[in-house]
């Protein structure tokens, strides 16, 4: 290992306040007085626990994406053509991203338990955005299951 590969190992670690705003991105909460492995723990444990608030903030290409690797199976990584913008898996950190440049192309891999997490209820939301419905936003979510469990006595 040399200094210039750890250095380039740590641009592509992710910052504190960078998981942090992802989780506001995903409305997610997670404390900012904890240590930074901790924050990343607590962050991957939120987005595993909680595949919804990932899924109700992809479009249709990226859950199509999404199909994709989901149908590649474990271990196994997808081509896509690169483009000047990331994709939201990668700005949320739920891909590995290799960069062919004389190609032109990423190399996505989504940890197992990332793509297991996500793909209970991917389909569902692949199918609406197919359609062209409208997939219900979180607070939509939160609101419906509130009134049901307000209608079935449970408050």
């Amino acid at each position: 290992i040399t200094k210039k590969s750890l250095r380039e190992d740590k641009k592509t670690l992710k910052r504190k306040a960078e998981m942090l705003k992802i989780c506001d991105k995903l409305d997610l909460y997670v404390s900012s007085n904890l240590r930074k492995d901790e924050t990343a723990r607590r962050v991957a444990l939120e987005i595993l626990t909680h595949p919804i608030n990932v899924l109700s903030q992809l479009c249709k290409a990226e859950l199509q994406l999404l199909d994709k690797i989901e149908k590649a199976g474990p271990n196994q990584y997808i081509v896509v053509k690169q483009r000047k913008t990331l994709y939201k898996l990668q700005k949320f950190g739920l891909v590995l991203t290799y960069e062919d440049n004389e190609k032109g192309e990423w190399h996505l891999l989504m940890p197992d338990c990332v793509r297991e997490s996500l793909a209970t209820s991917y389909p569902a939301y692949l199918q609406m955005a197919e359609k062209g419905v409208k997939a219900p936003s979180l607070k939509g979510l939160r609101m419906m299951t509130a009134l049901k469990r307000f209608m079935e006595g449970e408050y």
